[in-house]
């Protein structure tokens, strides 16, 4: 749960939080029964947006503008909309807009951006700070790293020929997500070569997101798990 509020004291480290509702400080004994459970504070960046994530916004933007054919001023409401509908932001202007805010919003941009695999002149990666969130969107999408076209999943640590992915256990494994092209160049050029040229990462997803992004089962999990 989140609970909003202000430092209102710091003392070592010792951090005082004063929440806003005490409705919602009441409900806290409904996720956990630990008298000091764990919790991150996070802090608002009040900093205005800088020139780079303006650039970086109006970038990808330009590129939605040309694939679904709209105006460049009218995919930027839409999509300024779009955002305030599913994060619940308030509606904001570039001119005045805080970095973290700007920051959450390239987010947005470029998982809509892989969820509808719009085609980027540039690689996705030169938009992204946070790498291994869009190594996970690029998975969750099936969007290729590298181009944004249609994607399977590639295991860095090759399967090998003959071998059935259904039957792999998938756990553990570094995986990324490459369309055809780029799938074979991986191949071709080994990992480390193609990781250094393209600036990729694998990444290990937790059971539980194999079974949401449909790479594996629950069943075939418990089925290993048995065999084992």
């Amino acid at each position: 749960m989140e609970l909003w509020g202000r430092i209102t004291g710091i003392s070592g480290h010792r951090v005082t939080l004063s929440v806003e509702s005490l409705e919602e400080l009441a409900s806290l004994s409904l996720y956990t029964t630990v008298e000091q459970p764990e919790a991150v504070l996070q802090i608002s960046d009040d900093r205005h947006i800088s020139p780079v994530q303006r650039k970086k916004a109006y970038a990808i933007m330009g590129e939605m503008a040309n694939y679904f054919g709209y105006f460049p001023d009218e995919m930027k409401e839409w999509m300024k909309y779009f955002f305030e509908a599913e994060t619940g932001h308030e509606y904001f202007s570039f001119a005045t807009v805080d970095m973290t805010t700007a920051r959450e919003f390239i987010t947005f941009l470029l998982e809509y951006a892989l969820r509808h695999h719009v085609p980027m002149s540039k690689s996705a990666l030169e938009y992204q700070d946070d790498l291994k969130a869009y190594m996970y969107q690029s998975l969750k999408y099936r969007s290729c790293v590298i181009c944004g076209k249609h994607a399977d999943v590639h295991h860095v640590d090759a399967i090998g020929m003959g071998n059935n992915r259904n039957l792999v256990d998938h756990r553990g494994r570094e995986l990324i997500a490459l369309c055809r092209e780029h799938h074979g160049l991986a191949h071709n050029m080994g990992w480390p070569s193609f990781s250094a040229e393209y600036h990729v990462v694998g990444v290990t997803l937790k059971p539980e997101d194999l079974i949401r992004l449909g790479i594996m089962t629950k069943k075939r999990m418990e089925e290993l798990d048995h065999d084992k």
